[in-house]
């Protein structure tokens, strides 16, 4: 059984191995991809990133990976990879490999507006995911190390240590939440066991370490102090002001409305969990149906209320924003008593809170920062998932019943997003061999016209949004740099000859 396991494991992480690899080919630089191919990239690299921020190791991959083709693909395999491993080793080290796909399809239907600015951008996916990648590493390890009596091997204390420096170097909210997380660590276990745990301690110290690097950064004075054209710190509005829009409008919407599909996943395994619960059986009526309630309140809300009502425009009515607020409150406490009540494990009941505290200690720091982006919010997604394949182990599914249906969710979700950004890729190529030949032979012409590419709403501008970046994308594709370029929406060729057609038969 166990060879046959490992066998099935094996597979499948080489047939998401091949779909990674397709989705890092088909995929086309982007926006800011485009910018950092051309000389800045080099001149920042230069100036040591003085001039921008301390995310060293995103920016330096980056650099590489938009000049080389090979290392732009593994990478990207690569850390795709790695995620799934990561949340994975949440449920265990020897479980059934439907884990892995469960929470590859979990990572595909991620919403559309995350997924533009990490899996569909380069520069944002080198941030934004190896960040989330040592982060849920570390939580893991601490989980681990708190709750568990497993052991931990060699090579993964090696590999804690290691995301406490590496991990620094990528996002600074990240950067942040290691530190406090860490810390806190610490101070729990000291509180648990009554002495000092000295892996936490080297891993603190090591956090540190990485947190002087990133923030030595000369950007970040001229940040807090002076003022910059991109990252700040909004000085228009008191810093309580700051606090209460972001908490009350920007991580409701990010954190629970606009990741619904998920939520509601966990909400549908959270009801199993307490239907086969003995403990939640045994309690009064009134009290089983207010925690019913109060786990469906934040969906019924969004669908009835939110959505069909638009609330997402009306961020500057205050009773609109505290609503938003209680309503997810509420169902935030109503998930921490299902835990209560449904999980006997301990590890896996206090794994389980560990996660939803770290949902508030990731969050923190973004209070304070603009702008923010849904690109924030790609590590709060990623621990709903671990939170997701928890819940799904603690239902101890027979998976050779849900097996097949998994594999065919899986195998049609590949196809699609395979044939979409195939053709993406395709029609990249045709836009841009369709703009060389019209300047070839037009070369006097003002300007010219190259259409959008189509699914743009899962690639972070895929269309130059603006000269500058036009000139940077020209230089990419080794067309003359002052070539001016109307863009039009996708199709719109089409339809133009489709008109001219209906004309002449009139």
């Amino acid at each position: 059984m166990k060879v046959l396991r490992n066998n099935s494991t094996v597979i499948t992480l080489m047939l998401i191995t091949i779909f990674y690899i397709l989705m890092a080919f088909f995929l086309p630089l982007t926006h800011d991809d485009w910018e950092w191919y051309s000389k800045y990239g080099m001149q920042m690299l230069e100036e040591r990133f003085a001039n921008l921020n301390g995310r060293y190791l995103g920016n330096i991959t980056e650099i590489i990976a938009v000049r080389y083709n090979i290392v732009r693909w593994s990478t990207y395999v690569i850390i795709c990879l790695s995620l799934l491993m990561v949340m994975v080793r949440f449920v265990g080290h020897q479980v059934s490999s439907i884990y892995y796909v469960v929470a590859f399809i979990l990572m595909l239907i991620i919403p559309s507006a995350i997924y533009k600015q990490t899996y569909g951008w380069f520069a944002g996916f080198y941030n934004y995911v190896p960040s989330t990648v040592c982060a849920l590493f570390i939580i893991w390890y601490v989980t681990t190390l708190l709750f568990s009596s497993q052991r931990i091997s060699p090579i993964h204390h090696v590999l804690f240590y290691a995301c406490c420096v590496v991990g620094q170097l990528f996002m600074e909210n990240i950067t942040v939440f290691h530190m406090l997380f860490l810390a806190l660590a610490v101070v729990t276990y000291i509180i648990l066991y009554h002495k000092l745990n000295v892996k936490l301690l080297v891993g603190l110290a090591l956090s540190s370490i990485g947190t002087l690097i990133m923030f030595s950064n000369a950007n970040y004075r001229k940040i807090f102090f002076e003022g910059s054209d991109y990252q700040n710190i909004p000085q228009e509005i008191s810093f309580v002001e700051t606090i209460y829009k972001t908490v009350t409008s920007v991580f409701t919407q990010w954190m629970f409305f606009n990741q619904i599909v998920i939520i509601l996943i966990i909400i549908v395994l959270a009801y199993l969990l307490l239907n086969k619960s003995a403990v939640f059986q045994s309690l009064k009526t009134v009290k089983q149906w207010s925690l019913y309630i109060g786990l469906a309140i934040l969906p019924l809300y969004y669908f009835c209320i939110y959505r069909q009502f638009e609330l997402f425009n009306y961020q500057t009515i205050h009773i609109v924003n505290i609503v938003n607020l209680l309503i997810c409150l509420i169902f935030v406490v109503s998930l921490g008593l299902t835990i209560h009540y449904s999980i006997s494990s301990q590890e896996t009941k206090f794994t389980i809170y560990v996660l939803m505290l770290t949902l508030a200690l990731v969050s923190l720091p973004l209070v304070i920062v603009s702008p923010l982006g849904p690109r924030n919010f790609f590590t709060i997604y990623g621990i709903y998932v671990v939170i997701l394949l928890l819940l799904v182990k603690q239902l101890h599914i027979k998976m050779h019943i849900i097996r097949s249906l998994v594999m065919a969710v899986a195998v049609i979700l590949s196809v699609v997003f395979i044939s979409v950004f195939g053709y993406i890729h395709y029609y990249n190529s045709e836009r841009v061999a369709q703009l060389k030949h019209d300047i070839k032979a037009h070369p006097k012409k003002h300007s010219y016209v190259m259409e959008r590419l189509p699914f743009e709403n899962y690639m972070q501008h895929s269309t130059p949004k603006s000269r500058k970046y036009q000139k940077y994308f020209n230089l990419y594709w080794d067309i003359p740099e002052n070539t001016h370029v109307k863009h039009v929406p996708f199709g719109y060729k089409k339809q133009q000859v489709q008109a001219r057609e209906r004309d002449v038969e009139q």
